[in-house]
């Protein structure tokens, strides 16, 4: 009874700290920039108060650029022609522009279809990140390490392709080897 109790307590505080604003900066399309307070809305919307007092604002791809809570910047980038901008973390900019969305992890059942008997499995996972990359003005998918068609789009740098093909520089190593992309050959 007593584990209930605790297990329910976190739940209420985790849930009532999701739900709070957070100290930030918004910043506009026109590159002018509001400090005050920001709550992420489900649908890539943020809404935003000058004071905690003031009214809420509700702003989206329309209105800003994207906004920065504890050092972190997290921008509208469009991932394709269709789409409106969704709201991503960025890591890295420079010529190539990185980006990437944290996963929770958690538990998760695998079934194995109708029909069978069989009970689900369950997995648990470990949060990760899911890299993205801007180049030549190509919204693409990494995951959580460079594959051989990504090594393809970094051919220009050379020296950073080899390293990743050698082993010297692990392939989900993302960040820094976008760094060292940008710092290198990123012209």
């Amino acid at each position: 009874m007593k584990n209930i109790i605790l297990f329910t307590f976190f739940l209420l505080c985790s849930i009532s700290l999701k739900a709070q604003y957070q100290e930030g900066t918004i910043i506009f399309k026109n590159n002018t920039s509001k400090e005050g307070f920001i709550k992420t809305r489900a649908n890539d919307s943020v809404k935003f108060k000058e004071n905690e007092e003031d009214q809420t604002v509700v702003y989206d791809h329309k209105h800003i650029i994207g906004f920065d809570i504890d050092g972190l910047k997290y921008r509208y980038v469009r991932t394709n022609r269709t789409d409106p901008p969704s709201l991503y973390l960025e890591i890295e900019s420079g010529k190539i522009m990185l980006y990437g969305l944290y996963m929770q992890g958690g538990t998760s059942s695998i079934g194995f279809g109708p029909g069978t008997n069989l009970p689900p499995v369950y997995v648990d996972q470990e949060p990760y990140t899911i890299y993205f990359m801007v180049i030549d003005d190509r919204f693409v998918r990494i995951g959580t390490k460079f594959k051989k068609r990504h090594l393809k789009m970094l051919k220009d740098c050379p020296e950073l392709v080899s390293k990743l093909e050698d082993g010297k520089m692990k392939k989900k190593r993302i960040p820094e080897a976008i760094e060292f992309y940008n710092d290198n050959c990123g012209d």
